[in-house]
């Protein structure tokens, strides 16, 4: 018998018409992805991913202004990445931690100007299905403790020129392991030209590029774990123009590997040997927040005038196993303390005749995925309630229990401004096909996040 304990997950869907841009967000209402590096902090795949980015992110430069500390992986906060906005007058003596903390947080050493990067998720599982799995996705198998993350790194700024960062991740893998999370340096002169080199997130889906500190649930959707490539190591070119009012970006990497289990998603090669057995990648993203940048977090933590953000992006990876490719759309809201995030995604899988490494994949496969999210913040910058909807199937030729429909709904506490907060959701997956699983999950998260 399957136990169920349900959750209702609500997203909402809504539509913008054409109107001025508004004003910039209020001191830190939403500090800027861009300039850190997107996944530093967050977390998966991080993601990729955490990407990473992710953290699972730190994220991507801003262009105009100089760039604040980075907090999750490179490339994927880049998405959400905004100019840093000033510290409201009075803050840095009056409330040390208050809004724009972050952008006072540095160390000038003459032109250099160095922030740290650092993120510790601690997750507390009191209720998991007997069914949960981690290799399917599940954030636990058993009641009990996990250290989901803890990144810490530095993030430089040479004059506003020459940018960098590097992060490890202290708790990788099942053995715990110590491994770099992000390793970069980029040419950031022209903001409509910025060329970054080593190990980022890749731009694709703008949930894998938001820093995995910076979402409004636990984790990034199901989903996107288990499609987007997270961190992987190339040559990335992005530009920003008229105040994020279009951005593009464009990048070569070492081909993509990824499980044969679609829940395990892409491995975040860091390429220590080179390019061994596998073949280039290439992708690519452009998007639009025409009244102005959303900010960092997918939340609207401080109440912001009205925005929208839109985006699309796509890569292909000619790898020696496999050739893969995706594609995939979202769209983001900020108005008052409400958000709503819609994101589809699609990829395909193709072995190869003789592949390089082996692999269980005999055909090619293709899944297809589309994520509804909602929230709002009750109180500014303090407590907000969040819910998800995913509808997920990792092979659109069969129907069977990998098909799942994905309800998350959950509540987060800002105790100190976006610096530390305790989230609690709860996770409700059923399968469309074949046998119910029992694989709910209660988690709770605290998190310290800079």
């Amino acid at each position: 018998m399957r136990h169920l304990a349900g959750v209702a997950g609500g997203a909402a869907v809504l539509l913008a018409l054409s109107a001025p841009r508004a004003q910039e967000p209020e001191p830190a209402a939403d500090e800027p992805a861009g300039a850190t590096p997107a996944d530093a902090q967050g977390g998966a795949v991080e993601s990729t991913g955490e990407p990473a980015s992710a953290p699972e992110a730190a994220a991507r430069p801003e262009a105009p202004e100089r760039p604040r500390p980075p907090r999750e992986r490179p490339a994927r906060a880049a998405a959400a990445a905004v100019s840093p906005a000033p510290a409201a007058p009075g803050a840095a003596r009056d409330e040390p931690l208050g809004p724009g903390f972050r952008e006072r947080m540095r160390l000038a050493l003459g032109p250099l100007e160095v922030a740290p990067i650092a993120l510790i998720a601690l997750q507390a599982a009191p209720y998991v299905g007997d069914d949960a799995l981690s290799q399917a996705g599940d954030s636990a198998e058993q009641p009990g403790f996990r250290l989901r993350r803890v990144r810490a790194g530095l993030y430089g700024d040479v004059a506003g020129l020459v940018r960098f960062a590097i992060s490890t991740e202290l708790a990788g893998g099942d053995e715990g392991t110590a491994r770099i999370h992000e390793a970069w340096g980029g040419v950031t002169a022209m903001p409509a030209l910025e060329v970054y080199a080593g190990a980022r997130t890749v731009p694709f889906s703008r949930s894998a590029m938001a820093g995995a500190g910076d979402g409004s649930l636990t984790e990034r959707p199901l989903a996107v774990r288990a499609i987007a490539p997270f961190t992987q190591v190339g040559i990335q070119a992005e530009g920003h123009f008229q105040d994020r009012a279009f951005s593009y970006h464009a990048g070569v990497y070492n081909a993509f590997q990824r499980s044969d289990q679609f829940y395990t998603g892409h491995s975040e090669s860091l390429a220590p040997l080179g390019n061994r057995f596998e073949g280039i990648a290439v992708a690519g993203r452009i998007a639009t927040e025409p009244q102005g940048p959303l900010g960092r977090t997918i939340q609207d933590v401080a109440h912001s005038p009205f925005r929208i953000g839109a985006g699309a992006d796509g890569f292909f990876s000619n790898g020696g196993a496999r050739t893969l490719y995706g594609a995939s759309a979202d769209v983001l809201l900020h108005a008052s303390g409400l958000h709503a995030l819609g994101e589809v995604l699609w990829t395909g899988a193709s072995p190869k005749s003789v592949p390089t490494q082996p692999i269980a994949q005999v055909t090619s496969v293709t899944s297809l995925a589309l994520v509804l999210e909602a929230g709002y913040m009750i109180v500014a910058r303090k407590l907000g309630v969040s819910g998800r909807v995913e509808w997920i199937d990792p092979n659109v030729d069969v129907e069977d229990e990998g098909d799942n429909l994905v309800l998350t709904g959950g509540v987060s506490y800002h105790a100190v401004d976006d610096l530390v907060k305790a989230q609690l959701d709860y996770t409700h997956r059923e399968e469309l096909g074949g046998l119910s699983l029992s694989n709910d999950a209660l988690i709770l998260q605290l998190q310290l996040s800079l």
